[in-house]
């Protein structure tokens, strides 16, 4: 069960009634459950019915219960940055353990939560088994079928989870259900090479309310018949036990025996994406994203909820950056204390339950709440802006000069001026890019690069000192009644200095804006189609994108910190209710040729060179002929009346030479930049009006790292005193507020990573994700500028390694003030006597 959604919508009675329901369904039984509730669930209901988390916490202590899942808003993981997840892995884990007395060490969850770096990141907060079963809900995921019950899950990094599988023996919450398994398990299903021993998993989502279709009083009579049926002998285990069990004996990462019929290792050819070769009795698996089909409608409501957690988790890491920087300068500080823990958590905790899966599949059940808590999470983000305004006042400013943070760990271009990571430089204003008209056309130019918007507007051409490129014009389709509906007869509209405007079809109200941004020397093109009527229901029928005529002989796309080229997926099923959600039957449709992109496709020629598109939110991407459709907008049946048929997305486009995947990334995010505002959050900068003197370096860098592979993705710190608690050697210890790195290696390569960090450093240990230390790392001193002085930190990462550095930066240390010595301002000032 799960506080977001259920809880507002069935009332305060939900959690303590679950908890209760499925404590008596364990008991009554003799068996052993499972609990899966949002971690922020488990916050609540600390506060709302303490007496109800008592009773689970004593089921848990007893080992009737334990905790699986455990994130703390239960998203799908997929659709989230690679920070968010992270954040939802920690967040919830200390919940768990704060609220339960436990560390969660399996991870199950009712939705889709699959991306393959997934892996390693359970790995390093703590977790030592998972599943694979997803049940269907609104949403219909498909992940590869096994015969075995259990496989290892390796991660990109060859990390390995041991993971109960998608199989025969997956119960949904229908008793119905259990009829099925009950006749195929005595007919010996589930006995097979791996195993004589079958191995059953049910999901049930128990709430005892006659509003709701699965409780215990409807699951218990099928459940007593299987315990009793003589024809089986069944043992209660938690899923966390079983896999406990399996795993005994069996070789961990990096062993080779038993590795595939072929004996080769794990980067044999034909296994790599699909992971055909065992561990002792254990298969591996592998699995890329084309073996997978989520089971949602991406691009319903305008992807309104994906767009806003990208939105969301950039501005809070960046605030976070700017946080961790402004530390280093010692006081006066922007805030009371030097570094702003407790806002910025909060940020995070309002952003990781608007993530939450109901939020996203059942918006227009809960998504208005949704939005509240975007909102909050922003709102609280939002004074990053006013501390670099705080800072500017320190710094010798000219009058027309902007003072520039860069709030990303690579140094950033603007205007002509390197911006450091995570660090801030004085530059010179930047100016927009006009439209001028041609003879065959409109052209808008910089110094570094032209595009060209041809008359007939049929093409694009884009040229700079490395790249000349014509691509076709993209252009949009939906279907109504069964019928396409293309929009493709572009009329110029109007040029406003720097945009150009077009529309196709203005009975469809579908509009185009594009413009050549300064900044990134890229195009900002925007889409808008607003079908009237809407189009037909169904991911089908969706308002889609067209780029056609463009390079295709490879595509790549992100998803939660990692990079791959991309392949048309596994056909998926979609369901959909024909009328209420609840009580009326349902139709299926067949998604093919399916990927998903997290923030950017690279569309490539043979020699590597092509285009990078980078979108403000729209994930869903289609292969089709002649190139790509990106999904932007769709009806779907299940928010009924509040569902939104229009579509509008946001698109950069770079062109570039051969790159690798550390360059896409980082690209990706500086591009993502281009649909904010100059001042926002990919960099924050402050405009000076008049001439000013300052005490401040007018360029500061506080770290940077040699290696091109390997990007910083988080600068933050936390507060020992909280997120220490419970934590075996934590590597925060006795350093009051660390600082936290966050580094992954994008390009495949083993690496000796050198990173120079403003110093002194007392302390560098690289730790898991909850900080726990694995090893202390070698620093020495490296140089001096001005006033600061640089080490030198080295360590090594695996291939596509998510690593975690916690430091001791002693000038970023808390400088606490002596208030004792201004007593008298305020002991006595209420007894000062006022004359009349």
């Amino acid at each position: 069960m799960h506080w977001v959604d259920m809880q507002w919508l069935w009332g305060y009675h939900v959690l303590p009634g679950s908890v209760r329901d499925m404590i008596h369904l364990c008991r009554e039984a003799g068996v052993k459950g499972c609990v899966n509730f949002d971690g922020i669930g488990y916050e609540k209901l600390a506060a709302e019915d303490p007496e109800a988390l008592l009773e689970l916490r004593q089921a848990v202590q007893e080992g009737i219960i334990e905790p699986v899942g455990c994130s703390y808003g239960q998203p799908y993981g997929l659709f989230h940055g690679g920070e968010s997840n992270i954040r939802q892995l920690i967040y919830g884990a200390r919940a768990v353990r704060r609220l339960l007395g436990v560390w969660p060490k399996t991870f199950w969850e009712e939705e889709f939560y699959f991306f393959p770096q997934l892996p390693q990141m359970l790995k390093s907060c703590g977790f030592t088994g998972a599943s694979l079963f997803f049940q269907w809900t609104w949403h219909t995921p498909e992940v590869p079928f096994e015969e075995s019950p259990v496989i290892w899950w390796e991660g990109l990094d060859g990390s390995r989870i041991l993971t109960a599988t998608r199989n025969k023996l997956n119960l949904h919450q229908w008793p119905e259900d259990m009829d099925v398994v009950l006749k195929e398990l005595a007919s010996g299903l589930g006995r097979d090479a791996q195993t004589t021993v079958p191995f059953i998993q049910q999901w049930l989502e128990l709430m005892p309310s006659p509003d709701w279709m699965c409780r215990s009083e409807l699951i218990l009579p099928k459940l007593k018949e299987l315990l009793s049926d003589p024809r089986f002998e069944v043992t209660p285990v938690t899923l966390g036990e079983y896999l406990h069990t399996r795993g005994l004996g069996v070789p961990p990462e990096g062993a080779v025996e038993g590795e595939g019929a072929s004996g080769q290792g794990r980067d044999a050819p034909e296994n790599l994406g699909r992971g055909a070769r065992a561990t002792g009795l254990v298969p591996v698996r592998n699995y890329s994203m084309d073996q997978v089909w989520h089971g949602l409608t991406l691009g319903k409501n305008g992807d309104a909820a994906p767009r806003s957690s990208h939105q969301g988790e950039v501005s809070i890491t960046s605030m976070e950056a700017i946080s961790a920087t402004l530390g280093l300068f010692g006081r006066p500080y922007a805030d009371w204390d030097v570094y702003p823990v407790w806002e910025t958590e909060e940020a995070w905790r309002n952003l990781l339950a608007a993530q939450h899966h109901d939020n996203h599949e059942c918006e227009g059940l809960c998504g208005h709440v949704a939005e509240s808590l975007y909102s909050a999470s922003s709102m609280l983000a939002d004074p990053g802006q006013s501390r670099i305004e705080f800072l500017s006042k320190m710094i010798p400013l000219e009058a027309g000069e902007v003072l520039v943070f860069n709030p990303m760990g690579w140094p950033r271009n603007f205007s002509g001026t390197q911006v450091p990571a995570f660090g801030y430089a004085v530059c010179p204003s930047l100016e927009g890019v006009n439209w001028i008209q041609a003879d065959d056309g409109w052209i808008a130019s910089s110094n570094l690069s032209s595009v060209h918007l041809d008359t007939n507007l049929s093409r694009l051409r884009l040229s700079g000192e490395h790249h000349d490129i014509s691509l076709r014009i993209p252009q949009a389709s939906f279907t109504r009644d069964g019928a396409s509906v293309v929009c493709d007869t572009p009329t110029l509209c109007a040029v406003d200095s720097e945009t150009v405007e077009w529309s196709a079809d203005a009975n469809h109200d579908t509009h185009f804006w594009c413009r050549l941004d300064p900044r990134f020397q890229a195009i900002d093109l925007v889409a808008s189609v607003e079908p009237h009527p809407t189009n037909d229901p169904g991911l089908t029928a969706a308002l889609r994108v067209h780029f056609r005529g463009w390079p295709v002989d490879q595509v790549y796309a992100d998803t939660p910190y990692g990079v791959a080229m991309v392949q048309p997926g596994v056909a998926g099923r979609r369901k959909y209710p024909q009328g209420d959600w609840m009580t009326s039957p349902q139709w299926f449709e067949e998604i093919a040729g399916h990927f998903t992109s997290q923030s950017f496709v690279d569309f490539l020629r043979e020699d590597g060179s092509g285009v990078l598109l980078v979108h403000d939110g729209s994930q869903q991407w289609l292969f089709e002929e002649g190139g790509l459709a990106n999904i932007i907008g769709a009806v779907d049946p299940w928010d009924e009346h509040k569902a939104d048929p229009n579509g509008r997305v946001r698109y950069a486009l770079f062109p570039h030479g051969a790159i690798g995947n550390a360059e896409r990334w980082k690209l990706g995010r500086e591009l993502f930049g281009l649909f904010q505002s100059v001042g926002s959050t990919h960099f924050q900068t402050v405009r000076c009006t008049k001439s000013q003197s300052g005490s401040r370096p007018r360029v500061f860098a506080p770290l940077a790292i040699a290696n091109p592979n390997v990007v910083i993705t988080a600068f933050y710190r936390e507060a020992e005193d909280y997120a220490g608690k419970h934590v075996e050697n934590y590597a925060g210890l006795g350093m009051g507020y660390p600082y936290i790195i966050r580094l992954v290696e994008f390009d495949g390569l083993e690496s000796e990573v050198e990173l120079t960090v403003v110093g002194p450093v007392a302390a560098v240990y690289k730790t898991n994700l909850l900080g726990q230390i694995e090893e202390a790392v070698a620093h020495e001193f490296s140089h001096n500028e001005g006033k600061f002085s640089y080490e030198k930190v080295t360590f090594n990462m695996r291939a596509h390694e998510i690593a975690t550095l916690y430091l001791d930066i002693v000038p970023g240390r808390k400088q606490t003030r002596d208030l004792d010595a201004k007593r008298e301002i305020w002991a006595t000032i209420h007894r000062t006597e006022i004359e009349p």
